[in-house]
């Protein structure tokens, strides 16, 4: 938003989806309990970094406990995460998606043991690419993405009347909660998506993007809207 706004955007919010804890913490609580065990410990985004370690440290643990464990992060953001507790992510791959994440891990995986902090909902791919690797795969949803069941008026009004030129789309699990929140309004703005996956998602919805993202990242976004700015202006 803050970069948005200083090359002169008005921009408004519309949360897609709600990140809230989950609702039972025992899996969570049993591989904290087992964190010896684990080689590595992988997160695939920056909410699964923060919800486990709040976690870890509200059971009565501290950083300590981590150690001996070797870090593995999806992408930029992930890294941040990890660095605002003081922790160095060991591996983060060159293109920020799980298929990249897990070839990065797989020279290291055979035989070891892993523990995935993950979303409610998402590709099972990770774990599947470890496993088939030889590793032992641990998963525990750490924190829970639900969809936003109604648009703010405001921004339904906006979007309906075509005032918003450009709608980024930052996850499969968004673009689907855009298309239920908005519908066929949706046609009025373009779209500008994180990735091919999320691309993908869109087109199979019916509402393909105007634009992909290069490097699937908030600045990869706002490239993408500059860049296909640039080619309209020639």
């Amino acid at each position: 938003t803050a970069q948005l706004r200083s090359l002169g955007a008005n921009v408004l919010h519309q949360p897609a989806i709600e990140i809230r804890e989950p609702a039972d913490w025992s899996p969570v609580d049993a591989a904290i309990a087992r964190l010896a065990e684990f080689d590595w410990l992988v997160f695939s985004s920056r909410n699964g970094v923060e919800f486990f370690l709040k976690r870890l440290i509200a059971v009565g643990l501290d950083l300590r406990a981590l150690g001996g464990r070797r870090l593995a992060a999806i992408g930029p953001a992930t890294v941040e995460a990890l660095a605002e507790y003081h922790l160095t992510a060991d591996v983060c791959p060159n293109t920020y998606r799980a298929e990249s994440l897990a070839e990065a891990l797989a020279p290291h995986a055979r035989g070891a043991n892993f523990f995935l902090a993950r979303a409610s909902r998402g590709r099972e791919v990770l774990a599947e690419m470890l496993t088939a690797a030889g590793g032992n795969v641990t998963q525990a949803v750490v924190y829970e993405s639900r969809d936003v069941a109604e648009p703010d008026a405001d921004v339904l009004a906006a979007m309906t009347t075509g005032h918003i030129e450009w709608t980024t789309v930052t996850s499969s699990a968004i673009a689907r909660s855009l298309v239920r929140m908005f519908g066929d309004a949706l046609r009025q703005t373009k779209l500008v998506a994180i990735s091919p996956l999320t691309a993908a998602v869109l087109a199979e919805l019916g509402h393909p993007p105007a634009t992909v993202a290069e490097e699937y990242t908030g600045d990869g976004i706002i490239a993408a809207i500059l860049a296909d700015r640039d080619d309209r202006a020639l």
